[in-house]
């Protein structure tokens, strides 16, 4: 009898104790992209996150994973889809302290073979647009969660949007 009373007890401090946390998810968001560096074969886009803590607790964002893609031209053969230039991880901790929001700086790399029609375009044009697609692995009052963010915009190569 007194097992059963101390479990039952367990189980309603546990029960109180999940719903006293409240951890409401962090706002993900993208500021936008910028290029860093291009070489020839490859180079490097800046992806810009905005991650803010609604909360009064921090956390740690463990992993990124991202795609990204590049709009096609419009005489490409399907009529301006989008074409994915890259995906990845980056697995780099991002500390967000509680009320903090801060901007983190992701490097995307891609190779300019992946580019295919879009590159006649961006080299005609100066200028693309992007889709970038992902999520961000969050580490907070001893759970993990998943925040997607999506964001879709357009870039001049040289830096300006």
């Amino acid at each position: 009898m007194m097992r059963r009373t101390m479990l039952l007890a367990v189980l309603a401090l546990l029960t109180i104790a999940s719903r006293c946390t409240g951890f409401r998810k962090p706002i993900i968001d993208l500021e936008g992209v910028e290029l860093g560096s291009v070489g020839l074969s490859g180079g490097t886009i800046l992806v810009n996150v905005r991650v803010e803590n609604p909360n009064p607790v921090g956390f740690r964002a463990e992993r990124v994973n991202y795609e990204l893609f590049l709009r096609t031209p419009r005489d490409s053969a399907d009529q301006q889809g989008w074409e994915r230039l890259t995906s990845g991880t980056h697995e780099e901790d991002i500390v967000v302290r509680g009320g903090e929001t801060r901007v983190v700086q992701i490097p995307v790399e891609f190779r300019l073979s992946e580019l295919g029609p879009v590159a006649s375009s961006i080299l005609r044009t100066g200028r693309f647009n992007y889709r970038v697609t992902g999520d961000v692995q969050v580490r907070a009052a001893g759970s993990r969660r998943t925040v997607p963010f999506r964001k879709t915009g357009s870039m001049s190569l040289l830096g300006g949007r």
